[in-house]
């Protein structure tokens, strides 16, 4: 995904009206636009849906409320752009009064939006990457004739640049190929299992040493006492012994080795999506990334195993320096399985699905809600229902002109938080938001 996106119309131009007079600027490479008037503005773009999923489109600019840092800035204008117009309605915007904070407007030419479907392959296996890849075939035949959509496979595999020519996608969709990796687990040790454990070893500190015994004939001491309360739970299910102290130390060794293997199979997948946000800065315009994924765990607790830190907070940063917004589609494949008859007949692990599910789609709920976007967990099917939803929510958004107070203006991310006053209104917008430096 290199280079830039070619379209006919001005599609790299970014326009700013002064309450006064008309003045053309242009935008800073890879940056949210400025809008340079009597005042800079900087572009916020935000969605506005009903549960439903359909945008609402009568919000003004009272009704909106943006916050930098925690502190209220003035929403200067408001503009509505839509991109599925009836067919009776025409393709050129009204001119409002005021900046107007629009990366498109004017043009004579429609302006569709740009997809980027990302695929997870690390985390499905072969036959669950065919339905995903299925689903995303069906989205992209039901895409406008001016929108653009692109193809990212990651870690590996096909890739195609945002573009209107379906059959290159459509090509590439038939070559994604579940890469899948498990840890075979002697211990039957599931992924919230491994993640209590590494917490609950962590929070005690070293192992104390094992007690010793005086002769064969001894009897080693049922606990040493200083088991986590999983460990001893998968003890006693796995070994049916109160007694065996190497069950124990495998148990915790075999946790720590999946807790590591599984953090490394995260930041895999994680480092794809950093250097596709980074490839998107150059393509101009706002961006979709539609993730679809069987899960990446993480743990939920101080101490445990997968870990990584903050960088659900990076790519959230990153996706405001790319102007994309992020759809994480969790594709709950172990969910499924969980009722299937021969996972029934021989499952040993009586742990909380819930759990398991939201340990697996932790992380995509974080960096998808940090870009504006938002996690949808698929429990039946590959994801068609919420692939629908995300083209009636995309139909239409607001780009705000917002007004930044001096010390903002440092040409770094800083915190953002918009809200509406609309009954059944959901916000989708970014948490951060990059201000260039005032210009000179």
């Amino acid at each position: 995904m290199s280079g830039s996106v070619s379209r006919s119309g001005a599609r790299a131009l970014w326009l700013g009206v002064s309450l006064l007079a008309s003045v053309l600027v242009s935008a800073p490479s890879a940056q949210q636009p400025t809008f340079r008037a009597s005042v800079d503005l900087i572009a916020v773009d935000v969605q506005v849906v009903n549960r439903d999923g359909k945008p609402l489109t009568g919000v003004t600019s009272d009704k909106f409320d943006v916050t930098i840092d925690g502190r209220r800035r003035k929403v200067v204008s408001v503009d509505l752009v839509q991109h599925a117009q009836p067919e009776s309605a025409t393709n050129e915007r009204r001119i409002t009064s005021g900046p107007v904070a629009s990366n498109y407007w004017p043009t004579s030419a429609p302006v569709g939006r740009t997809f980027v479907l990302a695929i997870d392959a690390g985390s499905f296996n072969i036959g669950d990457s065919r339905g995903a890849a299925q689903a995303a075939r069906s989205f992209v035949e039901r895409l406008l004739p001016t929108d653009l959509v692109g193809l990212y496979t990651f870690p590996l595999g096909p890739r195609v640049d945002p573009t209107e020519n379906r059959a290159a996608v459509r090509r590439g969709l038939d070559g994604v190929v579940g890469t899948r990796q498990s840890l075979q687990s002697q211990f039957n040790l599931s992924a919230s299992e491994v993640v209590d454990i590494n917490a609950e070893v962590s929070s005690m500190g070293m192992r104390a040493t094992p007690a010793t015994t005086s002769g064969r004939s001894a009897t080693p001491t049922p606990f040493l006492g200083n088991e986590t309360e999983t460990l001893r739970r998968v003890q006693i299910r796995e070994c049916g012994s109160e007694t065996d102290l190497r069950c124990v130390e495998a148990i915790e060794s075999e946790a720590q080795a999946m807790g590591f293997f599984l953090e490394g199979e995260v930041l895999r997948g994680l480092n794809g999506l950093e250097v596709l946000l980074q490839r998107l800065g150059d393509y101009p315009g706002r961006k979709t990334v539609i993730v679809l994924s069987a899960g990446m765990p993480v743990s939920d607790r101080v101490g445990g195993r997968p870990n990584i830190g903050d960088q659900a907070r990076v790519l959230g940063e990153q996706a405001a320096r790319a102007n994309a917004t992020i759809y994480a589609l969790h594709i709950d494949t172990n969910f499924l399985r969980t009722f299937s008859a021969e996972t029934r007949k021989t499952d040993k692990m009586p742990v909380s699905r819930e759990r398991e599910s939201a340990l697996q789609g932790r992380l995509l709920d974080q960096f998808a809600g940090a870009s504006g976007g938002t996690l949808m967990r698929i429990l039946v099917g590959s994801g068609e229902e919420a692939l629908d939803q995300i083209l009636r929510e995309t139909s239409a958004y607001y780009l705000l002109g917002v007004q930044p107070a001096d010390s903002d203006r440092d040409g770094r991310t800083h915190m953002l938080k918009v809200k509406v006053d609309a009954p059944d209104a959901t916000v989708r917008s970014r948490t951060w938001v990059l201000v260039p430096k005032k210009r000179t």
